[in-house]
């Protein structure tokens, strides 16, 4: 795995971690988590391509960025939610990303179809918040996993580094979004 791959990898980390403490400034920890999940696997990436570690890193680099994306993308989700007046206990929200992370664990094409479902859900709920600039980051992050990412008409390289610069991409939308987006509860 060549070393420039580590930096689209760092580039969705620093973007996290960046979003994150923005978000939990803001009084939305469910979303700063979230992010937190999306950085870690960017940290590990990172890690393991620098490192030189490719194959010994590989299942953990992949097991987080499946993993704690659908759990991430679970946690934005109930933000939205939040944000929308619906009250929801953290205790039952972490449970249901844990399930969810579950889940995809056990039957990972379920878990695909999960997220796909889940971002398609932030959308209309995003849309449904005037939060479009979180609804078009979302609307990003549906084209980046059906569309580019592991695409059979791109190479190796170019569909990495998109892919990761569209995660990068919706990173900053959902933070800027949810900092902006007004809250009814």
């Amino acid at each position: 795995m060549p070393l420039h791959y580590a930096l689209t990898d760092a580039l969705v980390a620093l973007v996290a971690g960046w979003g994150a403490l923005m978000l939990w400034r803001t009084g939305r920890p469910l979303v700063a988590l979230g992010l937190s999940l999306f950085g870690l696997a960017g940290v590990i990436g990172t890690i393991r391509i620098t490192s030189g570690l490719i194959e010994p890193l590989a299942m953990l680099h992949k097991s987080v960025s499946q993993l704690g994306g659908i759990a991430g993308l679970a946690l934005l989700l109930a933000q939205i939610l939040r944000d929308k007046g619906l009250r929801l206990r953290t205790g039952v929200v972490l449970g249901v990303a844990i399930a969810l992370a579950a889940l995809a664990a056990t039957l990972p094409a379920i878990g695909a179809v999960v997220f796909v479902l889940m971002l398609v859900a932030a959308i209309a709920l995003c849309l449904q918040t005037s939060n479009q600039l979180g609804a078009a980051g979302f609307a990003v992050m549906l084209l980046n996993v059906t569309l580019v990412r592991q695409s059979d008409y791109m190479g190796a390289d170019l569909s990495w580094h998109l892919y990761h610069l569209l995660v990068a991409t919706w990173l900053l939308c959902v933070t800027y979004g949810f900092a902006k987006a007004p809250r009814t509860a």
